[in-house]
């Protein structure tokens, strides 16, 4: 999905929402053994791919997706309460409304042509899916894919197109900023993410996720978590400090010390004070570099070197 992106600085995404609903209900009629191969073919995923199968294995065996060896009576459930809140067309609304606001607060910005958008059903057993990340994520660092996943709750059922335009955030820094990408750079895009979702979206729109990193507990985690800039060297490194010990520990990493999705509530907190001492927006910012924004939040790297 993400081969031959074309980038551009031109006016126009086209942002295609795959709107899986329909494909979905029919998988979850077939046969427990017929499932894997229909969800590929939804995916446009060939059988023969042996690395695009054990992605998409990994995702629904062992990941947050929805248990594609299982016949689970509450998948078709779920999935009607996803049809019924228009989730698919939540997101496609909110990331044209959000691509609309970039354009037009930082026009000439770099951007994937096409951006393909991704929502899968998720897995209800999971603990700190369901109850710490609260039923839905998505990923969205690479330019030209949006994968989301959501198991319907209360809460996240309205705010599914607003987990879309954190996505598009990342999707659109990514191939602004030049240098390497490091547990500072990470830590900010989330920031970046969040505080862009506010503007698009609303205050209530996103934040639940790491609301109770607040007052001493964030200044303990702004303390850990920027202690750790210059360290490390790939997300098992720095995977701890943005997300938390409880998923590290999931991952079979060392902990932190670090809350769940502490580094949001960090990256959050270096935002908004970088955007109040220059008086721009998220949407602004977006392109700024790392050194810049860190500067401009009091925060000088040291040689861990």
């Amino acid at each position: 999905m993400t081969m031959g992106i074309v980038l551009t600085t031109g006016e126009q995404m086209e942002i295609v929402v795959h709107d899986d609903a329909v494909a979905m209900a029919k998988l979850l009629k077939l046969p427990v053994e017929k499932r894997l191969g229909a969800l590929a073919a939804m995916r446009g995923v060939s059988e023969f791919d042996e690395a695009a199968m054990k992605h998409l294995r990994q995702i629904h065996e062992r990941g947050d997706g929805f248990r594609v060896g299982v016949d689970d009576p509450r998948y078709a459930g779920a999935l009607a309460r996803l049809v019924e809140a228009d989730a698919w067309g939540q997101v496609k609304r909110e990331l044209a409304r959000a691509w609309e606001y970039q354009r037009a607060v930082l026009p000439g910005i770099h951007h994937a042509e096409t951006v393909d958008v991704v929502l899968t059903l998720g897995n209800p057993d999971d603990t700190i899916f369901m109850e710490r990340t609260l039923g839905y994520y998505g990923m969205g660092a690479i330019p030209g894919s949006i994968w989301m996943v959501a198991w319907p709750t209360d809460y996240n059922v309205s705010r599914i197109g607003a987990c879309g335009v954190h996505e598009l955030a990342h999707n659109l820094r990514t191939p602004n900023v030049e240098g390497h990408f490091d547990l500072a750079e990470w830590v900010i895009q989330e920031g970046l993410a969040e505080v862009f979702t506010v503007e698009v979206c609303g205050a209530d729109s996103t934040g639940r996720w790491y609301s109770s990193v607040k007052d001493k507990v964030l200044e303990a985690t702004w303390q850990k978590v920027t202690a750790a800039f210059g360290t490390g060297h790939s997300f098992p490194d720095w995977t701890p400090y943005v997300l938390g010990d409880e998923v590290a520990g999931r991952m079979g990493l060392r902990p932190a010390g670090v809350p769940h999705m502490g580094g949001y509530a960090v990256g959050r907190a270096i935002v908004e004070r970088y955007l109040a001492a220059t008086g721009l927006k998220a949407a602004q910012a977006i392109v700024r570099p790392k050194s810049e924004i860190l500067k401009a939040a009091g925060i000088t790297l040291k040689d861990k070197s």
